[in-house]
C-alpha cells in the first residue's frame, strides 16, 4: 500500500489549521499541524513532509522568516503560502526564495488541491503561453505524451498570475500577446521568479528580433521559431532537465 502523502499545516489560526486538515484528510493525504513557524521547523526537522501549506502572517516568527529556516533543512519540500492581507511584498519575496507558490485567504479548497497536486514532484512542470489556443493545445497534448505537466495561459496577465501561483520548471511564452508583449511577460514573471527558465517562441524573428535579444540578454534560455519542431522543442525541454537535475543550466551557443 502506497504511503499517504505527508502535508504540514501552519497557522496561528487553530480553526483554520483543524478546517483545512479536515478537508485534505478526507482527501486521503496525512496532515499535521503546527501554530507557529518556529514549531513547523521543529517539526520539519524531525519528520520529513512532501509539502508545507504556511501562514504569511504569524507572530514571533512570520512565514516568510520560517519558510527561509525550513529552507535551510529541507530545500526540497515544496511550500504554499497563504495569506488573508495585502502583503505582496512577503509573498514576493518568499516566491523569489523558491517557494512553491501562493494561495488567499478564504481558500478555494478545489484550488488548493489542484495546486498540492501540481507541487507534489511527479513530472516537470510547464506553462505554455501563447494567444493562439489551437497551437497551446497542440503542445500541451504532445508535451503530455512526454510525461511534463502542462498548463496554459493565453495572455500575458494570466501567466504573471499563474506565475505567482506555482513554480514552473520551464515556461515557453510567446513573444506576441496581448496585452503585455512576451518580453514585458518575461521581465515581469523574472522579477517574482528570478530563477525561472525561459524559453522565447516567435513566429515573427525579422519583426520581433529586438525583443527576442533583449529577453535573451535577460538570460532568457533559447528562442523557438514558429511553426514549432515538437522533436526540437521536446529535445531542448529535455537538456533543461538534465541540466537542472546537475544544477548547472548552460544557454544553447
Amino acid at each position: 500500500m502506497a504511503e499517504k502523502v505527508s502535508i504540514l499545516v501552519v497557522d496561528d489560526n487553530e480553526e483554520f489549521c483543524q478546517n483545512v486538515a479536515d478537508i485534505l484528510e478526507m482527501k486521503d493525504y496525512a496532515i499535521t499541524t503546527a501554530y507557529d513557524g518556529r514549531k513547523a521547523i521543529e517539526l520539519v526537522k524531525q519528520n520529513g513532509f512532501d509539502l508545507i501549506l504556511m501562514d504569511v502572517r504569524m507572530p514571533v516568527m512570520d512565514g516568510v522568516e520560517a519558510f527561509k529556516k525550513i529552507k535551510q533543512v529541507a530545500p526540497h519540500i515544496p511550500v504554499i503560502m497563504v495569506t488573508a492581507y495585502a502583503v505582496e511584498d512577503l509573498v514576493r519575496e518568499a516566491l523569489r526564495e523558491g517557494a512553491f507558490g501562493f494561495l488567499p485567504k478564504p481558500l478555494d479548497f478545489d484550488k488548493l488541491l489542484a495546486r498540492i497536486q501540481r507541487a507534489i514532484p511527479n513530472g516537470a512542470l510547464v506553462l505554455v503561453v501563447d494567444d493562439n489556443q489551437n497551437l497551446c493545445r497542440n503542445m500541451k497534448e504532445f508535451l503530455s505524451d512526454k510525461g511534463y505537466r502542462v498548463s496554459l495561459a493565453y495572455d500575458g496577465d494570466t501567466a504573471v498570475q499563474m506565475a505567482w501561483e506555482n513554480n514552473f520548471d520551464i515556461m515557453l511564452i510567446d513573444m506576441k500577446l496581448p496585452p503585455l508583449n512576451g518580453l514585458e511577460t518575461y521581465l515581469s514573471i523574472k522579477d517574482i521568479r528570478p530563477e525561472a527558465v525561459v524559453v522565447i517562441i516567435t513566429g515573427y524573428p525579422k519583426e520581433m528580433d529586438n525583443l527576442v535579444q533583449r529577453a535573451l540578454r535577460e538570460n532568457a534560455y533559447a528562442c523557438l521559431e514558429k511553426p514549432i519542431n515538437m522533436d526540437e522543442m521536446a529535445s531542448l525541454l529535455e537538456r533543461i532537465k538534465e541540466q537542472r537535475a546537475k544544477g548547472i543550466l548552460r544557454k544553447p551557443e
